[in-house]
């Protein structure tokens, strides 16, 4: 822990138990402060949330056997979203791996349980392994993609004593761009008549090298879910995360080169299995992988985005664009009419609502949403103007992390305002956090989108006529449950009452639970 601190760890999510005592010592000594989930998937979940909020690891501390397949969920979504996390955990003591002993929280084989949704996961059998595998814990986290670590700490090696003080090791620069490349990006760019851009959380961090190119080229610039933000959404030639509505489709379809920026344009941002793209690609990526993925470049850059983008925009200053910045923002508000008028009746409810809510937001407030269909809405209708305000994991597309990722991210940037947006069947999945935030005394508001159903698959099985089984479970009355966890809990009667809520709900004690009724007259206008 004393190691950890030094690579400016300062919080911890987790549950002790009798295998990890001793991490509890160290914790004790360095200061660092725990927070105690009621369930290890909630421990990896905040974790995430804080680590997308301060863009720093986050840590969480677990037990072996349960506590790790606990947390699994939250360490593979992490995973799938290029997260830092580093999860320690306990594990059987070393002389009884792989024996079958029958020792206590025994998996057979620890460290492949986590191998397949981790940047590596390990077994630590020496004391002195260790320093090492956190240095390359960090070398992941700071100088590549980043993705969860696992070590595993048998009980028997925990305790021993060390000799030597541990020190941090440096972390790899990021990498660079091909010069050769970016001339041939610029050329492209440059002779394009209908450009586009495509930006993933990959690019965070470039607003203003990308502006300067969306601008000199007039191209317009769709984003991911984890890209949100990163352009403004007022700015003119922003189309937002819409990449869901069929017109922002066609757009990426028509282009005739797109700039595809930090993303492995996950389905879950679009719902189809693979987004038409018939121009030629110009791809930036830390990964090599996605560079060779489905999306196949004509140009691929492997680099840093923000190295890349500033490297590219400097190559265009010297190159008269064909398109013309007018002309980029002509077909932008073309195209946020037809998506606009394309709204459904559900996804207009779900607009009032978010309409609301951001009248009730500091512009950098921190929206976690749960995987439902409000925040599937809420991709293209909730406003932002900044980056690492919007979090929605589409692509593992667990249920119920909303909450305790708001969790962490409050836990990460007490000073900003947080909210987890979640249905009334995924936040059932984790409600026993609110708990852990009452404890906290987080001034967390916590809207539940209550439509009496698991509505996303039941209107599949509507949509094939299969009758409606196991997607309609019965709610409990969510504000008593949120009283008896230690919460504020409130029912919005009215768009007034719910933009008040939800300004009370930021300067509170503790967090309130604001459940709102799909069914509301008031929402309909």
């Amino acid at each position: 822990m004393k190691l950890l601190s030094a690579y400016e760890v300062d919080t911890v999510f987790g549950m002790a138990g009798t295998m990890t005592l001793e991490l509890y010592r160290g914790i004790a000594r360095t200061g660092i402060r725990h927070v105690q989930c009621r369930n290890e998937q909630g421990a990896a979940f905040m974790a995430d949330g804080y680590a997308r909020a301060t863009g720093k690891p986050g840590v969480c501390t677990i037990i072996g056997g349960p506590g790790v397949t606990n947390a699994a969920t939250g360490i593979a979504q992490a995973y799938c979203d290029s997260q830092p996390v580093l999860v320690l955990s306990g594990a059987s003591p070393a002389p009884t791996q792989g024996k079958g002993w029958g020792a206590i929280h025994e998996l057979n084989d620890q460290a492949a349980v986590t191998a397949g949704f981790t940047a590596f996961s390990a077994m630590v059998r020496y004391p002195e392994e260790l320093p090492e595998l956190i240095a390359r814990a960090f070398a992941v986290f700071r100088g590549s993609r980043p993705r969860p670590v696992h070590l595993s700490l048998p009980r028997d090696v925990l305790p021993t004593p060390v000799e030597a003080e541990w020190r941090i090791r440096r972390a790899p620069t990021l990498p660079m761009p091909d010069p050769v490349a970016i001339d041939q990006a610029a050329d492209r760019l440059a002779q394009a008549r209908h450009p586009l851009i495509l930006v993933g959380g990959g690019a965070v961090g470039t607003r203003k090298p990308l502006t300067e190119i969306a601008e000199r080229i007039g191209a317009p610039v769709l984003a991911t879910n984890a890209g949100k933000g990163i352009l403004p959404d007022s700015h003119p030639l922003s189309l937002g995360c819409s990449v869901l509505q069929e017109a922002s489709k066609q757009a990426l379809a028509d282009a005739d080169v797109v700039l595809l920026v930090g993303s492995e344009v996950a389905a879950g941002d679009h719902f189809v299995a693979k987004l038409e793209i018939s121009g030629d690609i110009i791809r930036i990526d830390i990964d090599p992988t996605e560079l060779t993925s489905m999306y196949a470049a004509a140009v691929p850059i492997q680099s840093d985005a923000r190295a890349a983008l500033l490297a590219l925009s400097s190559a265009l200053a010297s190159r008269k664009p064909t398109a013309q910045r007018s002309e980029g923002e002509s077909r932008v508000r073309e195209i946020l009419g037809h998506n606009a008028a394309k709204l459904t009746p559900v996804e207009k409810l779900h607009a009032r609502a978010w309409k609301i809510l951001r009248s009730a937001l500091p512009a950098d407030a921190i929206v976690m949403g749960d995987a439902t269909q409000i925040v599937y809405t809420g991709s293209f209708a909730m406003p932002m103007e900044t980056e690492r305000c919007w979090f929605y994991s589409g692509s593992y597309c667990a249920l119920g992390f909303a909450l305790p990722m708001a969790i962490g991210a409050k836990i990460g940037a007490p000073h900003r305002a947080v909210i987890a947006v979640a249905g009334d069947g995924g936040v059932m999945f984790t409600i026993n956090e609110l708990a852990t935030a009452a404890e906290e005394r987080l001034a967390l508001p916590v809207i539940v989108w209550n439509n009496d159903a698991l509505m996303a698959i039941a209107d599949g099985m509507d949509e094939r006529q299969i009758p409606r089984i196991g997607v309609e479970p019965r709610s409990p009355d969510f504000v008593r449950l949120a009283e008896s966890l230690g919460c504020h809990a409130v029912r919005a009667a009215s768009a007034e009452q719910l933009a008040q809520f939800l300004r009370d709900a930021l300067g509170a004690d503790r967090p309130t639970l604001i459940e709102v009724r799909q069914d509301s007259p008031w929402l309909r206008g």
